[in-house]
């Protein structure tokens, strides 16, 4: 057997990686010793060392760098506990975080001391998918990032299961598929839409399947009426719901109850338990005319532009009355099927490949046969017809890596809403941030965006992708602008949430909340993330509970290993306020429960390893060991320095409930006079919470908690149509295919031959989630060093032959690697082993405003990064 290449990693000892006792950075457990001996109460250690600016620069200088020393169990934790008290009784809970899984220790450790829980969205919750008849697994790797559930997997294969993986990469997952369809790299929505047009045609127009149409009117807002407005052009455009107040009603909540048509009475009617049966279009009643509507659309480049179609609409109250339609006929419209008499362009059959929508118009994106995708759509419908709904698409997280992430995985959530399917999205009660009594949840990406450079590195503000019916409603606002008009507005959680610590707040004497709003009103109380390099409001203290989370914006601002990128003039913020220069190493503390040596653990103050997941022998705790310790340390200093107090939690609003604006979806902002602050309207809801910090450690112990009293109404429905002006802006309010975008537009030219590819970085055997340090000597025979693969055509177009050195340029970073030309590649598409220590490029990440409607229509979006990738000849070395 040859030796591996000298750029392999070799062989390493076999536990030389492996962490068996806590670690803490020595440079702050030399001085934490000290001033625990001199003041003899370990948080008055803690706050002495937080007040000395040279001491905090100092360690917070070492991390990266080594430094790590072993210590006993109870004195890292005693360190760890300090360190959350003080930052608990100085700054308040919500500048404490941790990056969790929902329903892990640490989450809920968190959730008790008040503190945000960072909880990733885009994985798919339960386990509705191990029982049903007909399985599509959406992007992901079951047998590697979700290993306990390959055995459930197999089973359901063994119990009749059809598995189809649709992956556009070689995973490991796809061999426990039947069948496998391979996009390209983040064209997975235009595949969704194809199969999306078919099942609508054949099971909904041509053929109404009583099962399908009754879930529609049951369960979705396919049958709410949406106002139209005219354009110049005689268009028209959809707006927003029709409204009970828009007919006369009133009521408290009258603004926000979205409006039906009742087949029997043929009126308006606002939807109630009882004998209303609405209308799921208006397609062949005498009232009604067809007319043009506009809807946005986006070529295979990226650029924007429109397509007229025609769907049936009406007049209420006669000939000077509001013009609406039903969501169904605009979803119609949307997936190009048309029905006769309505006027618009549509495609002529499923062979149009020059029409949005057709499975022949999604081979040309996709290179998925047009056949097979008529196929599948077929036996998914058909299966969901006869099973009454067992049906299910497990959702991988790869799909949230693209910038349009939100619209692919809408698009693919479609195919079970349209037919009577488990939805895997959660409530309003799962999705981070949304108000769950006292828990502070926060979507990981807009965290990193806020408190790391990202924000600072904008080079375009946000109107750049807005579509081209758009009215401007973005023009001049950068991402900054966006997220903080969506914290004081209550559309997503921000922590921290004010420049004040909410334990002081809640403990105001009289009504701590209206307190808050007066003090918001008279400018004397402010929002954190409208000046989030101010000291008040930097986060304090972040748990990791594994793995590599930070990128290099987190090293520079949050860790302080480097300085932080300054962004070019003309995009600066317009309401969030710029500090010169920007600060370096927000953290006090960042711990880490990662039990291998990783980069996180490496920059950690103090690792505090946990059991690993083999079983191995060792003295590690298990997580929930870890915080159960932890608690009990907190509690007990808790008692002489906290005590009980009240903390005032501020939460984001919940859609499809009272809560939503007024009208809802449109942007008042209070800030500039729009409207008046009013919690839970225009306003985050306030609450304030007690906190019984000395009981702590009893608390995390109890088995469960008393389930809370919920009565808030709910509609349950699942929702096709965002009414939110910023959705209508980007064009996304209804489903819709939006490509990867060009990073040659954001990277500027290079001087050099280049092309633009889709790059694929899929897991392997002994990548990432299931290897360990240990065991580097196998992937080095493995692979054998540093490969990208490429297609003979692209190689060819610039210049590159097998063995030359490549450059690969995305938002991810720079990767330089030896060229693999081989047949097997397809045109356009890359490949190369994933790899962390590539070289940070600095490349402007862009805030995309969608990520920020929180709980308008239970969206979750995609992620800041994108997949298309410059590659050209290696020109020398990398700066």
């Amino acid at each position: 057997m040859s030796p591996a290449p000298p750029e392999a990693p070799g062989p390493a000892p076999p536990t030389a990686d492996r962490l068996r006792h806590p670690r803490v950075r020595a440079a702050l457990l030399e001085r934490y010793r000290e001033a625990r001996r001199r003041l003899g109460d370990p948080v008055q250690a803690w706050a002495d060392i937080q007040g000395d600016p040279e001491l905090r620069r100092r360690y917070r200088r070492t991390r990266g760098s080594g430094g790590l020393v072993r210590v006993r169990e109870d004195e890292a934790v005693e360190l760890v506990a300090a360190a959350y008290v003080h930052t608990l009784g100085a700054y308040g809970p919500d500048r404490i975080a941790c990056l969790s899984p929902p329903g892990a220790p640490g989450a809920r450790f968190h959730a008790l001391l008040g503190a945000p829980v960072l909880e990733s969205p885009e994985s798919t919750p339960g386990d509705d998918w191990a029982d049903a008849a007909y399985l599509l697994l959406w992007g992901g790797d079951v047998p590697v990032t979700r290993a306990p559930d390959a055995l459930g997997l197999a089973r359901a294969r063994y119990r009749g299961q059809k598995a189809v993986a649709v992956s556009p990469a070689p995973a490991d997952g796809t061999r426990l598929a039947d069948e496998v369809l391979h996009p390209h790299p983040g064209t997975d929505g235009a595949l969704a839409l194809a199969m999306g047009h078919v099942i609508l045609r054949e099971f909904l127009v041509d053929r109404e399947i009583p099962f399908f149409t009754e879930h529609a009117r049951r369960a979705t807002d396919l049958p709410f009426l949406v106002t139209l407005e005219e354009r110049g052009d005689g268009t028209y455009a959809p707006v927003t719901f029709l409204r009970a107040a828009d007919l006369g009603r009133r009521g408290e909540n009258a603004a926000c109850r979205a409006v039906v048509l009742d087949e029997d009475t043929g009126r308006a009617a606002v939807p109630e338990p009882g004998p209303i049966r609405p209308v799921l279009s208006l397609y062949g009643r005498e009232v009604s005319a067809g007319v043009e509507v506009l809807l946005p659309h986006f070529g295979a480049d990226g650029r924007p532009g429109a397509v007229r179609r025609g769907v049936p609409a009406t007049r209420l109250g006669g000939a000077g009355g509001t013009l609406v339609t039903t969501v169904f006929d605009l979803l119609l419209a949307r997936y190009g099927v048309d029905r006769p008499g309505l006027p618009g362009h549509w495609p002529e059959s499923y062979a149009d490949a020059d029409t949005p929508g057709t499975p022949a118009w999604q081979e040309a994106h996709t290179s998925v046969p047009a056949a097979v995708c008529i196929r599948i759509a077929h036996e998914f419908a058909r299966t969901a017809e006869r099973s009454k709904g067992r049906c299910a698409i497990l959702v991988g997280a790869d799909i949230g890596r693209h910038l349009h992430g939100d619209t692919l995985r809408r698009a693919v959530l479609a195919l079970l809403r349209l037919t009577g399917c488990p939805d895997p999205d959660p409530d309003d009660r799962d999705i981070p941030g949304a108000p769950d009594d006292d828990a502070r949840r926060m979507d990981p990406a807009v965290y990193w965006y806020l408190h790391t450079g990202r924000r600072r590195s904008e080079r375009s503000t946000a109107d750049v992708l807005a579509s081209p019916l758009g009215r401007g409603r973005l023009a001049g606002l950068t991402g900054a602008d966006c997220l903080a008009l969506a914290a004081r507005t209550g559309w997503t959680a921000v922590y921290p949430a004010f420049d004040r610590n909410p334990l002081d707040l809640g403990d105001t004497f009289g009504d701590p909340v209206a307190r808050v709003v007066a003090d918001l009103r008279a400018g004397d109380l402010g929002v954190a993330c409208e000046d989030p390099d101010a000291p008040e409001n930097w986060p304090r203290v972040l748990t990791l509970g594994g793995g590599d989370a930070l990128d290099e914006h987190g090293l520079r601002c949050l860790v302080g290993t480097a300085s932080p990128a300054q962004a070019p003039e003309g995009v600066r913020p317009r309401d969030v306020t710029w500090r010169e220069p920007a600060p370096e190493g927000r953290l006090d503390l960042l711990v880490s429960l990662d039990g291998t040596d990783s980069a996180a653990a490496r920059l950690a103050d103090v690792v505090l390893p946990t059991a690993t997941a083999d079983g191995e022998p060792g003295p590690a705790r298990t997580e929930f060991e870890t915080f159960a310790a932890l608690a009990e340390r907190i509690g007990a200093l808790a008692a002489r320095h906290l005590g009980v107090r009240k903390d005032l939690v501020a939460t984001p609003l919940r859609h499809g409930s009272p809560d939503d604006t007024a009208p809802p979806g449109a942007v008042l902002d209070w800030r500039h006079g729009d409207c008046t602050p009013v919690p839970g309207r225009s306003l985050p809801h306030l609450t304030v919470v007690e906190r019984n910090y000395p009981a702590l450690g009893t608390d995390f112990a109890a088995l469960g908690t008393p389930a809370p009293d919920d009565t808030r109404p709910r509609t349950g429905r699942r929702y096709f149509f965002l009414d939110h002006d910023w959705a209508h802006e980007l064009g996304e309010s209804l489903p819709v295919y939006r490509p990867p975008s060009d990073v040659r537009a954001l990277l500027g030219p290079s001087g050099q031959p280049h092309m633009t590819v889709r790059r694929l970085t899929p897991h392997e055997q002994w990548s990432v989630h299931c290897a360990y340090p240990d065991a580097l000597f196998l992937p080095a025979l493995a692979s054998g060093g540093r490969y990208l693969w490429l297609s003979p055509e692209d190689a060819g177009a610039i210049g590159v032959a097998e063995g030359d050195r490549v450059e690969a340029v995305s938002g991810d970073g720079v990767i330089v690697a030896r060229a693999v030309v081989s047949d097997r590649m397809p045109a356009g598409t890359m490949y190369t082993r994933r790899e962390p220590e590539a070289t940070p490029a600095e490349t402007p990440g862009i805030l995309k405003p969608t990520r920020l409607l929180g709980h308008h229509g239970g969206l979750f979006t995609g992620g800041p990064g994108d997949e298309v990738t410059v590659v050209r000849r290696h020109g020398g070395e990398v700066d």
